[in-house]
């Protein structure tokens, strides 16, 4: 009997070790994304994103930085007609770049690769704190003010700006805050302007 005990305990032993070493595969198709990256996949770009493009095999240009204009268009070096840039994801783009060099006998071979760079808004006038600000997902323009250390004690809140693509909205910040729900959201390259109030 104890031969019997003594065998169902090393075929239980190697049974659980076995169990135990096997490895969890809980998406084999996943690729790693490294801390701090951050992924644009399926992101399509708008007007006044900043966009940094790096050519490969080319001497004349290696790097560029542009933004992309109102009408979603950039412009590149040769290329006699501009490129819409405007809807595409970054990888449509870099084909987008790749074709127009190729296709109008400028390069024979490249190689482009397009990112975003940080977004950002401005602050001006009777705020504490005026200056350039990172732009986060969904920020209003309540939050923007706050951001730069709230309106000074001269700020007319309810005479407050926002200049976008070339036409200027305004505000009243206390109508706001009283319906948070009737704040607007703060795009990329927007100058957000305080005015100082008259006594």
């Amino acid at each position: 009997m104890c031969k019997t005990l003594y065998s169902a305990v090393i075929f239980l032993s190697v049974f659980l070790t076995g169990c135990v070493v096997q490895p969890v595969v809980t998406n084999p198709q996943a690729s790693p994304v490294s801390e701090g990256q951050e992924v644009f996949d399926g992101y399509t770009i708008k007007a006044s994103d900043p966009l940094f493009i790096r050519f490969s095999g080319v001497m004349e240009q290696q790097t560029l930085e542009v933004v992309v204009d109102e009408n979603g268009e950039i412009s590149l070096l040769h290329l006699n007609e501009p490129i819409k840039a405007g809807g595409l994801t970054t990888s449509a783009l870099e084909s987008e770049i790749e074709r127009a060099y190729v296709a109008g006998g400028i390069y024979k071979n490249l190689s482009v690769n397009v990112t975003m760079t940080a977004k950002v808004f401005y602050v001006q006038g009777e705020v504490n704190q005026p200056g350039q600000f990172q732009l986060m997902s969904g920020t209003t323009l309540l939050q923007a003010i706050a951001g730069a250390r709230g309106p000074t004690a001269f700020a007319n809140l309810k005479k407050v700006t926002i200049a976008r693509h070339g036409r200027v909205y305004t505000y009243d910040i206390k109508k706001l805050e009283r319906d948070p729900s009737q704040d607007v959201k703060i795009d990329a390259g927007d100058v957000i302007k305080v005015w100082q109030k008259w006594y």
